[in-house]
């Protein structure tokens, strides 16, 4: 069975670069990450999995945007999300797509990517975007899941 959670649309993917980690970056915009800003948004990516994990649903609807609380309470949030949770694997970051200054995203965001596995069988995927917040900090603004445990 496939389960699919979104609150997005697919974004357009810009002009490929190498991350210094090795996993693929992409920037659309004119715009250069610092490493601590990538840090701070793969930070926010590992608490946001860690909460999932832990069943801690109102945590991670905590790191989200105040737009996203505006667009879905609590309560929608832990439906949609509860199901895809935890993926009982490691989730690995396969891309960051940073946009800055475009129409559907004013100011900084991250896409970040993902694949949960064991093995050779893939479980499922998705992407977190995560908006710069005027303190420094990331904020979730959308997520999609594709969940694809029988």
């Amino acid at each position: 069975m496939i389960r699919k959670i979104a609150f997005v649309a697919m974004l357009a993917i810009g002009p490929a670069v190498q991350a210094q980690s090795g996993m693929e970056q992409r920037i659309v915009g004119e715009f250069t990450p610092s490493r601590d800003m990538t840090s701070a948004a793969l930070g926010a990516t590992a608490a946001f999995w860690a909460a999932l994990d832990r069943g801690d649903l109102a945590l991670a609807y905590g790191l989200g945007t105040p737009a996203l609380r505006r667009a879905v309470s609590l309560e929608q949030f832990v439906t949609a999300v509860a199901p895809t949770a935890n993926f009982a694997a490691p989730r690995e970051v396969t891309r960051l797509t940073w946009y800055h200054e475009q129409p559907d995203y004013p100011g900084t965001v991250l896409a970040v990517d993902w694949r949960a596995g064991q093995g050779d069988s893939l479980l499922g995927g998705g992407f977190l975007i995560w908006q710069l917040q005027a303190d420094g900090t990331f904020g979730l603004l959308l997520l999609d899941t594709t969940d694809l445990r029988e």
